[in-house]
C-alpha cells in the first residue's frame, strides 16, 4: 500500500485557507487540527468528517468561494487520513508545531496541539477514563495532560507545577505517548469479550444435555 503523504505544499495551503480565520475566532489552526486528529485517529469511536468538520471550523464565517471550502476540506482530510495511518503504523508523527509567541527564542509551542488533543476527548461519546478503567492509563496520557493545561492555574495557582526540566522530558516522550495510547485502544478492542452461560453448568459426569444418553464428557464435551 502507498503511504499517505501531507507535503509542505499541502501544509502551506492549509495555512492559507485556515490560519486566518483563527486569529480571532474558534477555528482550529493547523496544529490543533493535527492534535485534535491524533485523538480522533487513536480513540474507540469511529468518526467521519461531519463529526469533526464543524470542531475545526467553529465559528468560521461561511467561504465566499465554495472551492475554497471544498479544498480546505479534501486538504484536513488528507492530514487526517495521513495522521491516521501514521499512528496505526507506529511511527512517530511529523508534529506540526509553531513558535511560541510568549518566549524569547524560537521555541516550539506544544500547548495548542496538546490541548486540541485534549478537546477531542471531551466532544467523542466515549469517556476514554471510564471505558479504560485502568489505573496506568492515565500514565500513558502524561505528555498531553501536562503540555495541554491540564494541571495549570486553577482559583489562581496551578493544581500540580512541573519544572522545566520535566516539561523538556514530556515533549521528548510525546510523539512515543501518542503511538501508545493509540495501541492501547486498537489492543482494547481486540480483547475478547467474556461469554455468559445461559443456564445451569452441565458438569462432566452429568447426562448430555443433547438427549443421548451418555454422559456430558463422553458426548458434546469431548468437542
Amino acid at each position: 500500500m502507498t503511504d499517505i503523504v501531507f507535503n509542505d505544499a499541502d501544509l502551506t495551503r492549509l495555512e492559507q485557507l485556515l490560519t486566518p480565520l483563527s486569529v480571532s475566532g474558534s477555528t482550529m489552526r493547523p496544529d490543533e487540527a493535527q492534535g485534535f486528529f491524533a485523538a480522533l485517529a487513536s480513540g474507540p469511536d469511529s468518526v467521519d468528517i461531519d463529526m469533526w468538520l464543524p470542531e475545526v471550523l467553529g465559528d468560521a464565517p461561511a467561504f465566499e468561494n465554495p472551492a475554497d471550502l471544498d479544498e480546505l476540506k479534501a486538504l484536513l482530510q488528507k492530514l487526517y487520513d495521513v495522521t491516521a495511518h501514521v499512528l496505526a503504523d507506529g511511527r512517530d508523527l511529523d508534529l506540526i508545531l509553531y513558535a511560541d509567541d510568549d518566549a524569547d527564542d524560537e521555541e516550539a509551542d506544544y500547548w495548542p496541539w496538546c490541548n486540541a488533543y485534549l478537546y477531542a476527548l471531551d466532544v467523542v461519546d466515549t469517556d476514554w477514563f471510564e471505558a479504560a478503567d485502568d489505573e496506568g492509563f492515565e500514565d500513558l496520557l502524561m505528555p498531553m495532560l501536562v503540555l495541554g493545561g491540564m494541571f495549570e492555574e486553577e482559583e489562581g495557582e496551578d493544581l500540580v507545577s512541573f519544572t522545566d526540566e520535566e516539561q523538556n522530558h514530556f515533549k521528548e516522550q510525546l510523539a512515543e505517548a501518542l503511538v501508545a495510547v493509540h495501541r492501547y485502544w486498537r489492543a482494547k478492542g481486540q480483547a475478547p469479550s467474556t461469554v455468559r452461560r445461559d443456564g445451569d453448568k452441565v458438569g462432566r459426569n452429568d447426562v448430555c444435555p443433547c438427549g443421548s444418553g451418555k454422559k456430558y464428557k463422553a458426548c458434546c464435551g469431548k468437542n
